[in-house]
């Protein structure tokens, strides 16, 4: 195979995976540090109870050498199957589906020798050549640490958000602090930290026993400026359950109320999270002689439209600040703008942005508007992910989409 031919056919994925991001309205990579956490099982019960609330969800498993999420919902054993060129995942229920590499393997305690590259293929296979559908939530588990799998989920799917989860012990703490900076290095917003192992659920009574020093993983959250999400308890009943193949939704404990708890909190980090409320999303587009701008940093002005339960509700034209690093970035978002359609975007702005919660769209064509919302609404604005090279808020024109 040629250089050219495996560079079209990796730039072909890459589209097939846009298409596919375009249609889920929020990627989560569940992290930690340090594994033996309970990274697996928060990621798995945080589908299933986002699932229970009505909402359409994914489950992907990338641990490729530790996979747990099939033995967590009692899925060992049983073969994803292929549809011509795609694979089917699980139906957990109507509500959630679920892909793991434990579904490809011929036994199940079969293990992975892969290096890197391997790896990184088959995460880019799960999110190009899996029959998902529409999601409102993927919620992706990865291994522990900041090695090839999460950062190709870092890298490849856009606009995802991360859960760290930790263990109250200082040596955890240690470990999940190196997640959040990785986070932050490579622009992933962190939607919140969980306490796991929190306490002691007693089997006899039902009381929660503070077993360990707790509240280092709401300071740790606290001293890096992101949300707690929550704490969760040894629970002798989630082992079980998890042991069974049942998440902890059909347990009658206080860990489920914490479990929904944590579920509440991180909505709460979640705009137009809501399932059946009317969502308003605030649309900025920088514009030139009424059309969207390809140099945004330098455009004369910014289309703000609000979109309320799916139709444009309001448009204003305002007229931004003088062009300053950093500047017009924060202004955007202080204008309460949720989503941001641009031709292209330094590294630079992009990570203000995408701080402050504000999904950037790259590659979109110079149109009005109207048009441009339209296109973005029906999920036909493919994020090209063509930041510019240039550290700063604009570009010019040096291979940003948009031209």
């Amino acid at each position: 195979m040629s250089c050219n031919t495996t560079n079209h056919e990796f730039d072909a994925q890459t589209k097939k995976i846009n298409q596919f991001l375009q249609k889920v309205d929020h990627k989560i990579v569940v992290m930690s540090g340090k594994g033996g956490v309970g990274k697996s099982t928060v990621a798995t019960n945080l589908a299933v109870f986002l699932s229970n609330q009505g909402y359409q969800v994914g489950l992907l498993d990338v641990d490729v050498h530790g996979p747990s999420i099939a033995g967590l919902l009692g899925l060992t054993g049983f073969k994803l199957n292929f549809s011509g060129n795609l694979i089917q995942p699980y139906h957990y229920t109507d509500k959630l589906k679920v892909v793991s590499i434990q579904g490809l393997l011929e036994q199940p305690d079969d293990p992975l020798i892969w290096r890197g590259p391997v790896k990184i293929g088959i995460i880019r296979q799960f999110l190009a050549d899996v029959n998902w559908g529409p999601l409102d939530f993927l919620i992706i588990d990865s291994p522990p640490g900041t090695g090839d799998e999460p950062l190709t989920v870092a890298q490849t799917v856009t606009g995802c958000q991360a859960v760290i989860v930790t263990t109250p012990q200082e040596i955890a703490l240690a470990d999940v602090r190196k997640s959040i900076q990785f986070c932050r290095k490579v622009n992933m917003p962190v939607l919140g930290l969980i306490e796991n192992m929190s306490g002691f659920v007693c089997p006899t009574c039902g009381s929660l026993h503070a077993i360990f020093k707790s509240g280092g993983g709401e300071k740790t959250a606290s001293a890096s400026s992101i949300p707690f999400l929550g704490r969760l308890p040894i629970d002798p009943g989630v082992v079980t359950a998890g042991d069974a193949g049942q998440a902890i939704d059909s347990l009658t404990t206080h860990t489920k109320e914490e479990m929904q708890h944590v579920v509440d909190q991180m909505l709460q980090q979640l705009p137009n999270k809501q399932k059946g409320a009317d969502v308003t999303m605030k649309i900025a587009i920088p514009l030139a002689g009424g059309k969207l701008c390809t140099h945004f940093g330098h455009c004369e002005q910014f289309a703000i439209v609000t979109v309320e339960n799916g139709k444009i509700a309001k448009q204003e034209t305002l007229t931004p600040p003088p062009h300053a690093p950093g500047v017009i970035p924060n202004w955007v978002a202080d204008q309460g703008c949720t989503d941001i359609l641009v031709g292209g975007m330094g590294e630079a702005a992009q990570a203000i942005l995408q701080e402050r919660g504000i999904k950037v769209t790259c590659g979109a064509p110079s149109d009005t508007p109207e048009n441009l919302v339209a296109l973005y609404l029906r999920g036909e604005l493919i994020d090209s992910g063509n930041a510019c090279g240039h550290d700063h808020d604009d570009h010019h024109g040096h291979g940003c989409g948009g031209h």
